[in-house]
């Protein structure tokens, strides 16, 4: 009887075990496919945010690259104008001196102003005449003086405006390129939460196919494919043209090709941020300082002075390596 007993109690526990151990699994199973379910709703809640700021980014880029446009505009406008200012001052310089040599030339008895010319008239009509002739000279001279002073007034003015407006841009870029920092930031954690997300999916994945085997360790998926620390320089392999000019980039400095030290290349900075330094392969050292409307992804643009070595740079794919 008591062995009965015994059988009966095991038997019962048995079940128990069994029936807790089917609800764990069976609540273990809906726990990731629910979290399964809401880690692929992040994920396309990330991507939406990315793609907007995506749009963002390439509104900024549009923004610095008309900007810069403008500021090297503007430069070319300023040295023009200078130009200019110099040439009116060398015009009136000029003016005096012939003004002078005018007066000089008019003397009838070696006078030495305009009123030792009138004294000198022989009767009235000669008088006359030589007030006449004065009053036109002078008449013409102060009309050029008064031209030309209008016109450096003008040019001195057209010049201040220039300034200002040089002024502006400059303000404007620092205003972009602040804002296109912001938005690369932004970008970037939404990219590194994105990956997250995915890694976290495809784990929840391979939990969902293999939901109909038996676990021995519910700890046994491996927990590979984590982030990768890199301790050395990044390689990229992208695709590379080529531009040439002098002129301003979209960071304010000057274009360079310096084979002693690091030019120029333009980039799409949601790939290699504005200021960093490279080493591009058949090339050399450079900064990125520079973007371009038609720089977008893995494309580089390499600066050289001269229209001819930018077309025998071509369109090639090059090594580009992200230095410390």
């Amino acid at each position: 009887m008591k062995i009965k007993r015994k059988a009966v109690s095991l038997v019962i526990m048995f079940s128990i075990i069994i029936t807790n151990t089917g609800n764990f699994f069976t609540v273990s199973t809906v726990n990731a496919s629910n979290e399964l379910t809401q880690t692929q709703k992040n994920k396309k809640e990330l991507q939406e945010k990315i793609n907007k700021l995506d749009k963002d980014i390439d509104g900024v880029i549009e923004r610095i690259d008309k900007n810069k446009k403008d500021m090297n505009r503007i430069d070319s406008q300023i040295k023009d104008t200078k130009l200019k200012l110099k040439s009116i001052e060398e015009d009136t310089k000029a003016q005096n001196e012939l003004f002078k040599k005018r007066v000089k030339a008019m003397y009838v008895s070696g006078g030495t102003s305009y009123i030792d010319a009138l004294l000198s008239a022989e009767d009235f009509g000669d008088f006359i005449s030589r007030v006449n002739t004065i009053s036109k000279i002078m008449e013409y001279d102060k009309n050029i003086v008064k031209k030309l002073k209008d016109e450096k007034q003008a040019m001195e003015k057209y010049k201040q405006n220039l300034d200002y407006e040089n002024n502006k841009l400059d303000a404007l870029k620092e205003s972009n390129n602040t804002t296109l920092e912001k938005l690369s930031k932004s970008i970037k954690e939404q990219r590194e939460l994105l990956n997250k997300e995915t890694e976290k999916e495809q784990r929840l994945m391979a939990i969902e196919r293999e939901k109909e085997r038996k676990r021995v360790n519910s700890n046994d998926s491996p927990s590979r494919g984590g982030y990768n620390s890199f301790t050395y320089s990044k390689i990229v392999n992208m695709e590379s043209t080529a531009y040439s000019g002098d002129g301003i980039t979209a960071t304010g400095t000057k274009t360079k090709r310096d084979a002693n030290g690091y030019s120029t290349i333009a980039v799409d900075p949601r790939v290699i941020p504005l200021g960093t330094r490279v080493f591009v392969e058949d090339y050399g050292y450079a900064i990125a300082e520079d973007i371009g409307g038609a720089i977008k992804g893995n494309i580089i643009d390499v600066f050289f002075y001269s229209e001819t070595e930018a077309r025998s740079w071509g369109r090639k794919y090059v090594k580009v390596y992200i230095l410390k």
